[in-house]
């Protein structure tokens, strides 16, 4: 054990500079020098090196110094784990506006590998950008609040700060997803509007109703019982207006979130074909269903695809003919631009309008569900105005047919949080078809 610090003890002074032994050998000249002339000088001066001494270690406790144990020099881009460590996405940025390191949360997010690549090229918001100059050069730190515009809008605060790592300078860049919050804010002042606005007509048909039945139709039992079922009518409306509502709100507060699950498309239509098929009876109209006997698995969460369904069955056979059929077809396609073609192109002179288009992506194919019925058609002015909370045609032709005109947007929101499509053809005279498309499922 001796032998073991003796070789120890060497060897650290084997690691000691030249020039160090000179600055000892130079103090220990001048302390035999002081010593000669007062010995009070000399233990003084071996009391200030000492403090000295003390003095720097106790500083190197706390310093950071961006060198590792055996003397190399550490990196902007050794910091890479502890951006992984955070949960939010990071990016480490030099001072030539290059992504030297990110974290995971980040790559996935902003669809990027390679670093090395500059900011810009992932990122274009100017306050962003001028915030990363501002860190590089002057040292500030800021935090800017921006809204992408892309499918699905996204609000997101970017906290922007300058890193001194020895004599490197870069910029840190968390970005914090504020969608649900902001959404929810939204959600709460568009359901009061909605619901403040829409509820005012059968509210106020309820109350003339009721005045009336306190009134002149209090001894008579035919208008009684007439004023009564119009009521029921007045608050079913209320109670289905209601009921679209809260459904739109909630599928509007996750819509920034996409589903991770998978679902038989196939098997969703067949069930709500077989649920619908006494209310199609009960207006003469038939419902057929074209499909292949095999699933045809999608991303998407099986709940909201039978409603996104439902609610375009449901509009198919309301504008429907007595004794015509209402077809629901499923099937598998290729990219966008194939499903577009093989779903939405049937008849030469209807007009078409994409009411939902996802994003271009290679490698990417979609299943689609087309409900096509042979009803009066869509006008070509029509058809922007689809989707749209409230908006119904029959109300722009003057012949209700007691909707809430939320069944659409509704089916626009939830392919929306599918990542998919949605488009109608739509020909006066020969009928409306309604088609969406999502993500087929890998398979394994």
């Amino acid at each position: 054990m001796a032998f073991e610090h003796i070789a120890a003890g060497r060897s650290r002074l084997g690691k000691i500079p030249p020039p160090a032994w000179g600055a000892g050998a130079m103090a220990a000249l001048a302390l035999a020098c002081a010593f000669f002339v007062s010995a009070t000088a000399a233990i003084l001066m071996v009391v200030a090196a000492c403090a000295c001494v003390w003095a720097a270690r106790e500083s190197q406790r706390y310093t950071i110094s961006p060198r590792s144990q055996q003397g190399e020099y550490v990196g902007l881009a050794d910091l890479a784990p502890l951006l992984e460590a955070l949960p939010d996405p990071a990016l480490l940025i030099d001072s030539e506006g290059r992504i030297v390191s990110s974290n995971a949360a980040a790559r996935r997010q902003m669809r990027f590998e390679a670093h090395g690549q500059f900011l810009t090229s992932i990122l274009r918001h100017p306050d962003v950008l001028d915030a990363v100059q501002a860190a590089l050069r002057e040292g500030a730190a800021r935090a800017v609040e921006y809204e992408t515009t892309t499918q699905v809008e996204r609000s997101t605060r970017c906290y922007i700060a300058p890193v001194a790592w020895g004599a490197d300078r870069a910029a840190m860049l968390v970005f914090h997803d504020q969608t649900a919050r902001i959404s929810t804010e939204r959600m709460r002042a568009d359901f009061l509007a909605n619901a403040s606005h829409e509820l005012r007509t059968p509210l106020a048909s309820l109350t003339l109703l009721i005045e009336t039945l306190a009134g002149p139709a209090r001894d008579n039992p035919a208008d009684r019982d007439r004023f009564l079922g119009m009521m029921q009518v007045q608050a079913d409306r209320m109670r289905r207006l209601i009921d679209d509502l809260l459904s739109l709100s909630r599928i509007e507060l996750d819509e920034h979130v996409p589903p991770s699950d998978r679902a038989d498309l196939v098997g969703v239509a067949r069930e709500v074909v077989d649920t619908i098929g006494a209310v199609a009876g009960e207006r003469n109209v038939r419902v057929r269903l074209l499909a292949p006997e095999a699933p045809l698995a999608v991303v998407g969460e099986r709940f909201q695809l039978a409603q996104v369904v439902q609610n375009l069955v449901d509009n198919a056979i309301k504008y429907a003919p007595p004794g015509s059929e209402v077809l629901v077809e499923v099937a598998a396609s290729g990219d966008r631009d194939e499903v577009m073609a093989a779903a939405g192109r049937r008849w030469d002179e209807a007009g078409r309008i994409a009411i939902l288009t996802p994003e271009a992506a290679a490698n990417r194919s979609y299943g689609y569900v087309r409900v096509e019925d042979s009803g009066a058609g869509i006008s070509r002015r029509f058809l922007p105005r689809l989707g749209e909370r409230f908006f119904r045609v029959e109300r722009e032709l003057g012949a209700e047919k007691g909707g809430t005109g939320l069944g659409l947007a509704i089916v626009k929101h939830i392919i929306n949080r599918h990542r998919g499509g949605f488009f109608v053809e739509s020909q006066t005279g020969k009928g409306s078809a309604f088609a969406v498309y999502v993500e087929l499922a890998e398979e394994g």
